[in-house]
């Protein structure tokens, strides 16, 4: 027996209203501790795939920024700030928005909610600001504006 799915994966990347991504992420019972609480380090993660996902819906490929443009995006600072844990089976929605860029790099502001539609109640779980940074396979750093032509990207 052959399973045919429908192909809508287009949501596996969030969206994208504004000038904001949102991203939503279902807590699996290896992402906590023995209290069934998420692992503080996690969110690190989950704010990484948030901006990858963002990539992906503005077409940026990093496979090919590396292997064409030899630019490779790391974090070189992270500040986060730890507000109320997330629980097994919590649905967590992260909002990332460009808080500056620069010839270099740029700065993300990302917010990780527990996420209830039926109460509509959306608690602040973890706050802060990841700095990702340009560099090439020699580890020097590289200009990326003229890569990172989205509107997404351009302050305001």
């Amino acid at each position: 027996m052959k399973l045919i799915l429908n192909k809508n994966l287009q949501n596996l990347d969030g969206i994208i209203q504004g000038n904001k991504h949102y991203y939503y992420i279902k807590v699996y019972y290896e992402d906590t501790d023995a209290g069934q609480i998420v692992y503080h380090t996690n969110y690190l993660k989950y704010f990484e795939r948030a901006r990858t996902s963002l990539l992906n819906l503005l077409n940026i490929d990093q496979v090919e920024l590396s292997k064409i443009h030899n630019i490779n995006l790391v974090v070189r600072k992270a500040d986060l700030t730890w507000h109320k844990p997330a629980l097994f089976n919590d649905t967590i929605l992260i909002k990332s928005c460009l808080k500056y860029a620069k010839n270099t790099s740029i700065t993300i502001f990302q917010e990780a909610f527990s996420f209830c539609e039926i109460e509509e109640k959306n608690e602040l779980l973890v706050s802060g600001t990841i700095q990702i940074v340009a560099i090439n396979k020699e580890f020097k750093v590289k200009r990326i504006n003229k890569i990172l032509t989205s509107k997404f990207f351009q302050n305001k």
